[in-house]
Parts: structure tokens; sequence; C-alpha cells
């Protein structure tokens, strides 16, 4: 017996469609993603911005720089999330608005397996700021990417029309507190 009894907690983790098909069908109270350009019938609540980081293996020529433009990334090979993730949407897109295209040549589901294939030197990968690895990883840096800065709108995701159980609602009051804290490097 836990110390809220009767409520159980279930974490799924996903790309942004089966966050809003989770929260649509009912099986989640709410979601954690991207809030930009939601439809109907979504609401959300930003949590803020959070930028994109480089991850390379310590041993890469990129790996002293103190942030990394994203032009010294258009000759890079990138291990990547599948193309419907927002997150490859949005460094595909800085990439073709910068005038290339980006090389990708392994495509994952999970970061760790991400991290794997860099450490592996397969190539670098760019991801959001609270999925990075971490900071005492002893074979991985990681570097913000720069001009242009490339950030992602995260935040609370529900549905419109659907009213909380007050148990989603403290738990939901418990995660903005926590996700709200800048992270420690």
């Amino acid at each position: 017996m836990g110390i809220f009894p009767g409520i159980e907690i279930h974490l799924r983790e996903g790309v942004q469609g089966n966050v809003q098909d989770d929260v649509q069908s009912g099986l989640a109270d709410f979601g954690l993603g991207y809030v930009a350009d939601m439809p109907e019938p979504f609401t959300t609540e930003s949590l803020g911005a959070e930028a994109f980081y480089v991850v390379l293996p310590l041993r890469h020529r990129l790996a002293r720089a103190k942030e990394i433009e994203l032009k010294a990334l258009k000759d890079a090979t990138l291990v990547s999330l599948p193309t419907d993730s927002r997150t490859r949407r949005i460094i595909d897109g800085a990439a073709a608005t910068a005038g290339f295209t980006f090389r990708h040549v392994v495509t994952v589901n999970q970061f760790a397996t991400l991290y794997s294939f860099v450490r592996n030197g397969v190539g670098l990968t760019i991801v959001p700021d609270r999925a990075r690895p971490p900071a005492h990883d002893p074979e991985l840096v990681s570097r913000p990417l720069v001009r242009p800065r490339v950030s992602r709108e995260i935040g609370i995701v529900r549905l419109r029309a659907r009213d909380m159980t007050p148990a989603a609602a403290g738990l939901l009051t418990l995660l903005k507190e926590r996700l709200r804290r800048p992270r420690r490097v």
C-alpha cells in the first residue's frame, strides 16, 4: 500500500502524436510535449522554451567549442529521431532555412539509442535541453546550438472539454513546479 491508496500513476513515453492520441482517447489525463500549433480539441499551458543542443563524442573536433553554430553542422552525419517527430522537423526546418539539408545516417526512436550511436562515432545528434545525456557522461558532451538558436515551446497538453480528477490535478501541480525549475548542468 502506497502513500496515496487507490491512486495509480502510469507514465507513458512517446512522440508528440502518441501524446496527443493518449490524451484524446482518455488513456492519459494530460501530456507533456510541444504546445505550438495544437489543434482543437486540445488546450495547452506553456512551461517555456527549451533550447536545442548538439551531442557529440568527447573526441570529436567540435567538442572543444563552447557553442556550435548551425552552419558548422552542414556536412555532419546525424543520428536522428524519426521524420514524423517534432524534434526532427524542427532541426530539419532550421537547416532548410539556413540553406542546406542534414545528412541523417541512422534513425532511431529512443534517446538512449541515439547516444549509443554517437558514443560509437556514427554521427552527432541534436536534442532538446531536457533530453541531453547527463553532464557527467565520460564519453559525450553537449553544446548549445547557436546562430540561430533553435528552441521548442513545451508544456501541458489536455483536452479542453475534460475536467481533471483531483489526483491528476495534484500530480500536474507537482510536475509544473518541477519542470519550471532550471536544469542543473
